[in-house]
């Protein structure tokens, strides 16, 4: 078991904020001095989030997120220290989660994982009610009571840099505020998350949103795209807390009967989404791959292709996705997913690098095999793109990396030199022109 998701878990489990009675909800909410120090240090991570890049822009994205989220706000002004903010965040873990100042983020993984609107604004009535709710500053201050538990969240917090299980926005948090850590992770206790729940499903009928989307996004947040499962009791991954998600909110649903939303409007606002989502996926994709997640980005790409599959941007990263698996297979196997599969994992990844770990794989017959397999599926997902598209710049790039793999230097020569033709001043032009003179000097010798 890795040392900083062991930390983590001990944080999780001593944390007596999972057995104390809430107090002061809501407008009863009295600011004390340590909650003000917690507002000041949720409003640097913040800062932080933006300074460090990982925010995602996108003009039409970032609007219809706002829409949707201020339409799930209660009614009224907001509260004292609340200013309302709907953010997307560069994280490839399905993950939402709303600071106690009113910034409420959702991950670029979660937005790939979702199918309609109705869903995300489900998840987003959800994470107004912790900061409606004030369930931040009560969790942290049981957070704060026992001097052990702060020692164990710093620790936490200087193991998460690196550290792939978990999203690059809870490993900044660790860093920042362990309190936000734990809370984003694990979730409140259970009676505020279903309080959360309750406020959610009533505010989306309001809405004329399908409450019956809720139990579905509980779905398929329990599916897996890892062979390596997120990190244990995850409130937006842990089965145990999504199937009692699941049955209490298809027990409201039995009970109040809301009337049935238009399939027509269903329809309308599902297509909006992945139209407004689509740029989105791709970014998850190419940060998926950049962080040792293909697998993740392989089911990323496998639904943008379904959706519009004569897209050459998808194509592509389909492609990327494939050569990114290098020796693993696209889908965990039978064996991974056993128990001593996933202590196998677990160990390796403890021990080695992901490129390490590469190497030990392709030491194997079988890896070498995959690798063969995956390769093959990615030269013709880019000869795929460049069929729909033969300006498709960065498919030729894809291409010149195969051949050059393949050792067929010729080919990667006029790969690269096209794509160089076409994007001279792309991101990747330099190291390109770098790999078009060794390859000539390999081929003069």
């Amino acid at each position: 078991m890795k040392v900083y998701r062991l930390f983590a878990l001990l944080v999780i489990m001593c944390l007596p904020a999972r057995c104390s009675p809430a107090v002061e909800k809501g407008e009863n909410f009295v600011f004390g001095k340590a909650d003000l120090e917690f507002l000041r240090d949720v409003e640097l991570l913040d800062q932080r989030y933006e300074r460090e890049g990982m925010v995602y822009h996108d003009e039409a994205l970032n609007a219809y997120l706002t829409r949707i989220g201020m339409s799930m706000l209660p009614a009224g002004t907001a509260p004292e220290h609340v200013k309302w903010v709907f953010k997307i965040i560069r994280d490839p873990m399905a993950n939402a989660f709303a600071l106690p100042n009113g910034s409420i983020y959702v991950t670029t993984g979660l937005l790939s994982l979702l199918d309609s609107e109705d869903q995300l604004a489900s998840v987003l009535a959800h994470e107004i009610t912790h900061v409606t709710d004030r369930h931040s500053y009560l969790g942290n201050r049981d957070y704060r009571k026992k001097s052990t538990l702060i020692s164990i969240a710093q620790f936490a917090g200087r193991m998460a840099p690196g550290n792939t299980d978990w999203g690059a926005s809870i490993q900044l948090a660790a860093l920042m505020v362990p309190a936000i850590m734990d809370f984003s992770i694990m979730g409140y206790r259970r009676e505020l998350e279903r309080d959360a729940d309750m406020y959610a499903f009533n505010k989306i009928i309001e809405g004329n949103y399908d409450p019956r989307e809720m139990p579905n996004t509980f779905r398929l947040l329990e599916q897996r795209d890892e062979a390596e499962p997120p990190p244990k009791g995850a409130v937006y991954s842990d089965h145990p807390k999504l199937e009692d998600r699941i049955s209490y909110i298809n027990a409201e649903i039995a009970s109040k009967a809301p009337s049935l939303v238009p399939v027509s409007l269903l329809a309308e606002r599902r297509a909006r989404y992945q139209n407004l989502t689509e740029s989105i996926v791709r970014e998850d994709i190419r940060v998926s791959i950049m962080v040792g997640r293909p697998r993740t980005a392989l089911a990323r790409a496998s639904k943008l292709l379904q959706f519009h599959p004569d897209s050459a941007d998808n194509l592509y990263f389909q492609a990327e996705a494939y050569r990114g698996l290098g020796p693993w297979t696209p889908h965990p196997t039978d064996t991974e997913m056993s128990r001593s599969g996933l202590r196998q994992v677990e160990s390796l990844s403890s021990k080695f690098t992901l490129d390490e770990e590469e190497k030990v794989l392709l030491k194997k017959p079988e890896g070498q095999a995959t690798w063969s397999e995956n390769k093959a599926k990615a030269q013709e997902g880019y000869e795929k793109a460049l069929a729909v598209n033969p300006n498709h710049a960065k498919a030729y790039l894809g291409l010149g990396r195969i051949y050059e793999l393949d050792g067929k230097k010729e080919e990667a020569l006029m790969a690269y030199q096209k794509y160089l033709d076409l994007n001279p001043n792309g991101q990747e032009s330099f190291s390109v022109t770098q790999r078009i003179a060794a390859l000539k000097r390999s081929i003069e010798q």
